[in-house]
């Protein structure tokens, strides 16, 4: 953590559920970081992860259901989880 600072960006808990007919992918589960101003983080990890997933569950590009996004994506200091579509738009 910056000190002093609020992040640009914060995950806390982020959890991306996919509901599906032999019951329930845990896409991602509890993921948290911080990003601030002039960082650049990189996500790695083997294929299926939960790199893509993460980053569609921050823009919120998943179609609901069947998936389940929770948790809190914080963009100064704004729940984007509390906006929809329409209010990250106007971001």
């Amino acid at each position: 953590m910056s000190e002093g600072r609020l992040p640009l960006l914060a995950l806390r808990g982020l959890i991306t559920r996919f509901h599906t007919m032999d019951g329930i992918v845990n896409a991602v589960d509890g993921m948290d970081f911080d990003l601030y101003e002039g960082e650049t983080v990189g996500l790695v990890g083997e294929s299926g992860c939960g790199k893509s997933v993460t980053a569609l569950s921050i823009l919120q590009l998943l179609r609901c259901p069947p998936a389940e996004i929770g948790g809190r994506i914080l963009f100064h200091d704004k729940n984007l989880l509390d906006l929809g579509q329409e209010g990250i738009r106007k971001i």
